[in-house]
């Protein structure tokens, strides 16, 4: 669309993770999601077991692991393990996909952060079934994806791509009544803020894809422009945040 083409950014790409480290500089969703999470926990009877589903890197696992006496991370992605083990070097690392893990005990707190964009959406209520057959009673699963009429999501469809929403799940749930389970939806307020184009065409490639040629910068530059620039200088999206919290009945 107007030179450039929706395409994903690839955990694999070799500026990954350089161009994720400059999101997390510019926006306060890590520290509004983590705030939320500890909250969680809070209430939470018992603090035996964490697993953290599709770890990633471990951007969070590090932080809730010191709540709990022991924890689990899932992560098939080899490299993504291997930044995994040095933030959480205490934690049991299960190199499988969520489907074909099996985490031993049963489990306080399950969470699947960003996860779910890389499951074929008919594969949800597959993989939420598992995860919860994780759970001793009173504990919890949280599911978190970016609230899909956020700015991000926005610019994400403007250049043809996907968006997902966690409302998708909540038929599956509410016809599970025979389960004892208990569902509330969530919306976390997040922005991000960067103070000129280079930094915001950088923070955009995770939204929109490599922004190889300058047909492509131009498009998304233009679109900053009209859509997300600041009166007095900068740019700035909203990317508030869903979280689905499942409890099990104790």
């Amino acid at each position: 669309m107007d030179g450039h083409r929706w395409r994903e950014l690839d955990p694999s790409h070799p500026r990954y993770g350089d161009i994720f480290r400059t999101y997390l500089a510019h926006t306060d969703e890590k520290k509004n999601q983590q705030r939320l999470l500890h909250a969680i926990v809070d209430e939470l009877p018992q603090h035996d077991v964490f697993v953290d589903a599709g770890a990633g890197p471990g951007l969070f696992t590090a932080g809730l692991a010191e709540r709990f006496d022991r924890t689990v991370a899932v992560e098939p992605d080899p490299a993504l393990r291997r930044e995994l083990r040095t933030a959480c070097p205490d934690a049991e690392v299960l190199p499988v996909p969520i489907a074909a893990a099996e985490p031993a005990g049963p489990a306080d707190l399950v969470l699947c952060s960003h996860v779910l964009y890389y499951v074929p959406e008919a594969d949800w209520p597959g993989h939420v079934a598992r995860m919860l057959s994780w759970l001793r009673p009173g504990g919890e699963l949280v599911l978190v994806l970016q609230h899909p009429h956020n700015a991000c999501m926005a610019m994400v469809r403007h250049f043809g791509g996907p968006t997902r929403s966690l409302n998708a799940l909540l038929p599956y749930l509410d016809g599970a009544a025979d389960r004892p389970y208990r569902a509330e939806l969530v919306r976390q307020r997040a922005s991000v803020r960067v103070p000129d184009l280079p930094t915001a065409l950088e923070v955009c490639q995770l939204l929109v894809g490599p922004l190889e040629n300058p047909s492509a910068r131009t498009a998304v530059a233009g679109y900053l422009h009209t859509h997300c620039a600041e009166p007095g200088g900068g740019f700035a999206l909203s990317c508030d945040q869903d979280f689905l919290r499942i409890r099990r009945d104790a």
